[in-house]
């Protein structure tokens, strides 16, 4: 957990201290920092009961919810590029199929949630798979939640897949070693609402601020907003750009709405199973490519046209030295259209959710489960896809 998030959760722990100091001291707590804290309290307070079926929901009197979290995260990125074969190679070969693919090893998180009635802070940090770290804010009431969620991982080993009308001896499957890693960032903002939200609580599945009682359903609306940036436009990647058709970084901006439906099953008393499905479609969709050239490049299709007039460097690789190599493979941006805005159809997605919650007491314990499945376009000859899914465990105490 980082300092930031300690530092916040113990000025707040310090403020409820303070307020209730103040009230047996029959201080004024109407007044300053205390007098602001303990208001802004009963506001949440009064907002996480405000029209729930008690019969079927119950609010803790504690309203404090410190959790250790254990998280289990697996991204897989797919980028296909379908590349002019006799352009940049030979007049016998035809379209070249290059895909490479960023399947991450199942990795593992951990960290800490600091919640208020459901409004609260998380933390987690990868100890053990990608190198990457998880960052999430979230804010749930009665009808209503908000997620934020931002996850980083990188890799300088792709796997590659290398086919279509070429010889029979280079179509293959491996990996491919780079000099400088792809770095993938994605960021997520969901938000939804509840329509039987007196009976039906979020909350109690995702971060226990209050406990579901009976069962029940809920139809609900929902929207997302997605960004990722993709990029491997740094260092001496010429040769992964050139076969990715110039493609050195992209991002993709999304907007989706829909609606699905939530139930909670209470088998008994303190179990509680929680399932969620979502169809979502997108209302906006766009992807910016920045693409790149290199003398790589350049002498690649400059060979094709002219043989003779082609850049004269070593036949052997292993002859150059590091100046000839960074000459060679070093990039810069296209003169002509070094960015382009592509703006895509509507497109489904489909957003799933899965929870198991024991309630022991103060204690809780949760298991849950998401997953995500983004698709992305820039042409006929560029498209992929990602999809990133993740398990929480986690143990919480109400305080």
């Amino acid at each position: 957990m980082t300092s930031r998030a300690y530092i916040w959760a113990l000025v707040l722990s310090l403020s409820v201290q303070l307020t209730s100091a103040a009230e047996i001291n029959n201080d004024s707590d109407s007044r300053g920092v205390v007098g602001l804290v303990k208001k802004l309290g009963t506001i949440i307070d009064s907002m996480s009961i405000r029209g729930l079926d008690r019969r079927y929901i119950a609010s803790p009197q504690k309203p404090w919810q410190i959790i250790v979290q254990g998280n289990m995260n697996q991204s897989d990125l797919k980028m296909k590029a379908v590349i002019d074969g006799p352009e940049l190679f030979d007049d016998d070969w035809g379209d070249v199929n290059w895909e490479s693919r960023i399947k991450t090893d199942i990795s593992t998180y951990t960290g800490a949630w600091v919640g208020y009635r459901g409004y609260g802070i998380g933390y987690s940090k990868n100890v053990g798979g990608d190198k990457g770290s998880i960052f999430k804010l979230g804010a749930m009431g009665g009808a209503y939640g908000v997620n934020f969620r931002i996850h980083k991982f990188q890799t300088d080993e792709p796997t590659v897949n290398l086919s279509g009308y070429m010889p029979d001896w280079l179509q293959a499957n491996f990996t491919y070693s780079l000099t400088n890693p792809i770095k993938v960032r994605l960021l997520t903002l969901d938000g939804y609402y509840l329509f039987n939200g007196k009976k039906f609580s979020y909350c109690a599945a995702y971060d226990q601020s209050v406990i579901q009682k009976r069962s029940a359903g809920s139809l609900m609306a929902g929207a997302m907003y997605y960004h990722s940036t993709i990029a491997y436009d740094k260092g001496l990647n010429a040769d992964f750009i050139m076969f990715m058709n110039d493609i050195g970084k992209m991002k993709q901006y999304q907007v989706s709405l829909g609606g699905g439906y939530a139930y909670n099953f209470v088998p008994c008393k303190g179990l509680l199973v929680s399932a969620m499905g979502m169809m979502m479609f997108t209302v906006y969709n766009r992807l910016d490519v920045w693409r790149y050239n290199s003398l790589l490049r350049m002498n690649s299709i400059e060979s094709r046209k002219n043989p003779d007039s082609a850049i004269d460097y070593e036949d052997d690789p292993a002859d150059l030295d590091y100046e000839d190599v960074e000459k060679i493979f070093q990039i810069w941006p296209m003169e002509e259209h070094p960015k382009t805005i592509n703006h895509s159809r509507m497109i489904p997605i489909i957003d799933a959710r899965l929870s198991v919650t024991y309630n022991l007491g103060d204690f809780f314990f949760n298991a849950n489960a998401q997953v995500h499945d983004f698709r992305f376009k820039d042409n006929d000859r560029n498209k992929g896809s990602l999809t990133d899914w993740y398990v929480n465990a986690s143990v919480g105490l109400r305080l």
